[in-house]
């Protein structure tokens, strides 16, 4: 495992993917200074930092399906898999050090994009305005997200073998999770009433009457656990800091990793390689 582990991590210095992920991490945290900074000044904008560092893991699960899906997909495309068993690697270690690699750079990403807002944001815009414990119990949660997004992704990369089909399956999906959580999110922000004109004497009256898709509580809480397994829609939560189970995230995260990985182990060691 330590040997896969250095060859993966000599590997990820040499590899453009891995500067380009770095670079873009930089320039979406300048982006984002930039533009709420001219927001600052031109229409006095009240700009809090920490709502920039949670904004990075809207987006960031699709940002890990194309990088799992190029960076490993290379392993079936140039025989790197089958070098691995050839040479004695289990295949247990082959799929835990592919993850891990994942793991390591998808939070790297994040961290350096927090590290360019808060080193250049906090001075601009002032300092944090939640406390710092709530703001690292957010940024907890995301980063146990960030790993249930990886295992996802190192799951498809390392059961389907054809890149093209890897990629297209793993960002159709990342975007899949994405409109899932939305569409939970609109059902739960239903209002109770909505207005409603009727003709009274000729004339028109508003009045309030009861909304038809508003979610009775058994409704409610089936939506509300679909956005909290989901792990696009912990991150529009963790983002928004609209949570209300925010302790219960990191272990339906926790869960995610274990099932995805314990199946992708089974599978992978089944797979025939030829």
């Amino acid at each position: 495992m330590i040997k896969l582990l250095n060859a993966g991590l000599t590997r990820l210095r040499k590899n453009k993917l891995f500067w380009i992920l770095s670079i873009f991490s930089i320039a979406l945290g300048l982006y984002m200074i930039f533009i709420n900074y001219s927001g600052m000044k031109n229409y006095g904008d009240t700009i809090e930092v920490e709502q920039l560092m949670l904004n990075y893991s809207t987006i960031i699960g699709v940002v890990i399906a194309i990088f799992t899906s190029l960076f490993l997909g290379v392993e079936y495309s140039d025989g790197a898999i089958r070098n691995k068993i050839s040479i004695g690697h289990k295949r247990i270690n082959i799929y835990l050090s592919n993850l891990i690699m994942v793991i390591i750079t998808s939070l790297f990403s994040y961290l350096l994009f927090l590290g360019i807002v808060a080193s250049i944001g906090i001075p601009l815009f002032g300092g944090i305005t939640i406390p710092l414990s709530k703001l690292l119990m957010l940024l907890g949660c995301i980063f146990v997200t960030v790993i249930a997004y990886s295992s996802i992704f190192t799951f498809i990369a390392m059961i389907i073998s054809n890149k093209t089909i890897t990629a297209i399956v793993s960002i159709m999906l990342a975007f899949g999770m994405m409109m899932m959580a939305l569409i939970c999110f609109n059902k739960l922000e239903a209002p109770k009433t909505i207005q409603a004109a009727t003709m009274v004497g000729g004339e028109t009256k508003i009045e309030e009457v009861p909304n038809p898709k508003y979610l009775n509580e058994e409704e409610r809480k089936i939506y509300q656990t679909l956005l909290d397994i989901n792990p696009a829609g912990q991150m529009f939560q963790l983002a928004g800091r609209t949570a209300p189970n925010l302790k219960v995230l990191p272990i339906y995260s926790l869960g995610i990793l274990v099932i995805f990985t314990g199946v992708g182990l089974v599978l992978f060691k089944k797979k025939d390689l030829k």
